[in-house]
């Protein structure tokens, strides 16, 4: 989070810069000395993504990361031409295959390669949106962030407030298609698929809850443009928790179906606060984020292809676990379309990357940065976590203002915005009407 940029986004650009930073790729011809000189971690301004790609250094990015992270937004711009690239990677790759030049420029030709997919993919998805039995609730749509393609939902009220659903691990926008229903005549709904999830791009990047809290906080300033409230599920609960608390007032609410992330009492928050010496991200400002081992990055690679290959058989089983009391709701829609985007080119570095995630906030210490209204609508009977859910549950009343939280018990499990939609719909329009009549026009 922060005022700046994201790591490896430039203040400037055009052709010029565009095909000196190219040619020095080629001539460096080893992915980390060009990071080193070509990407350094901008931390003057607070960013904690910065901060945490610093300590992770140019040593520690995936490969392909650094031309990912140096060349999307001028692929993008027009600034560099992507069959100037082809055409020179493969001449590079040329007798010495193994070498760390060839390896480079095989991770630029797959980068573009990944890149012309999911331009392919956004057009279909615009051609074909019409035959979806839902067209007329919502439409999907593209809008780029640091060069990368990114869908998301739109459908609604116009005059209604507007609500943007953050999904959770492998699902997508589509997880929410049954509440942007549900809503539509009341509110102006969007749902966004986050970087390496759905239909939205998927580059091989260090994937952190920073990230993909920035993703969030600018689709919320430069596509809804308009004060909102957020709300998710699972790691989608925290990554807008995280957005809110940059947000702020541009936020007039925050809405948590089983939100990810880790809840203590008062007590033991006030004392790791003073046993830290601050919060967690006033500790990552003013000391970094500290060094990560973590396995070779063949290895985190090789383990993320393996673990999604292992799952996509069981998806279906998968669900109706964390979908107890409904399982019925678990369908081939909802089951196709979590399979078909794993098997996007890049997606299995989500998986690579967790092992190299920052410190995390906890949620006491967002919601205390956020200071707004809260909605928790939380399926009680949820598997995952080490049920414990209805303990977290009563915590939200501890560590948030009693006059600013609302609790609704649900019987489901770790997606209630799927087993009872039609309870959290209900849920949400209670809550924001009630904002509404609280918070000046």
């Amino acid at each position: 989070g922060g005022d700046d940029h994201p790591y490896g986004s430039r203040a400037e650009g055009g052709e010029g810069l565009a095909l000196q930073m190219w040619d020095a790729y080629r001539r460096l011809g080893d992915e980390s000395a060009f990071a080193r000189e070509w990407l350094p971690a901008n931390t003057e301004g607070g960013g904690l993504e910065q901060i945490a790609m610093e300590a992770i250094g140019p040593d520690g990015l995936a490969p392909g990361e650094a031309f990912h992270r140096a060349f999307s937004e001028l692929l993008s711009l027009g600034c560099i031409s992507p069959s100037l690239i082809l055409q020179d990677s493969q001449s590079d790759q040329g007798f010495w295959p193994f070498s760390a030049q060839a390896r480079a420029a095989r991770h630029a030709e797959e980068a573009v390669e990944g890149r012309e997919w999911h331009m392919l993919l956004g057009d279909l998805d615009v051609e074909s949106d019409g035959e979806r039995e839902d067209r007329d609730a919502f439409a999907y749509k593209y809008f780029k962030w640091q060069g990368h393609m990114v869908r998301y939902a739109e459908g609604g009220n116009e005059q209604g407030p507007a609500v943007l659903f953050v999904h959770g691990f492998g699902a997508s926008a589509d997880q929410w298609h049954k509440c942007i229903k549900e809503l539509g005549s009341t509110h102006k709904v969007y749902a966004i698929d986050l970087l390496g999830f759905g239909h939205s791009a998927k580059p091989i990047v260090t994937y952190s809850q920073y990230l993909w809290e920035d993703v969030v906080r600018d689709f919320a300033l430069e596509v809804v443009s308009r004060p909102l409230y957020l709300s998710g599920n699972s790691i989608g609960g925290y990554t807008a928790m995280s957005a809110a608390s940059q947000l702020k007032g541009f936020c007039r609410g925050l809405i948590l179906c089983n939100s990810a992330g880790r809840i203590v009492d008062a007590e033991t928050f006030a004392a790791e606060e003073r046993e830290r010496g601050g919060t967690v991200k006033a500790t990552l400002r003013r000391e970094g984020a500290p060094a990560k081992e973590s396995p070779p990055q063949w290895a985190l690679n090789w383990a993320g292809r393996a673990i999604i290959a292992g799952l996509r058989p069981n998806v279906e089983s998968f669900c109706k676990k964390v979908y107890p009391n409904s399982p019925e709701q678990v369908t081939p829609r909802l089951v196709d379309s979590i399979v078909r985007d794993s098997k996007d080119p890049g997606g299995f570095s989500i998986l690579a990357a967790g092992f190299k995630l920052p410190p995390q906030a906890t949620k006491n210490e967002l919601l205390r940065e956020f200071g707004g209204k809260l909605l928790v609508t939380q399926g009680v009977n949820d598997p995952l976590g080490g049920g414990v859910s209805k303990k977290r549950f009563a915590l939200y009343n501890q560590v948030h203002p009693e006059e600013d939280v609302k609790l609704v018990s649900i019987e489901a499990g770790h997606c209630p915005q799927c087993e009872a939609y039609e309870e959290v719909s209900n849920a949400i329009r209670t809550f924001t009407a009630e904002v509404e009549g609280m918070v000046p026009a």
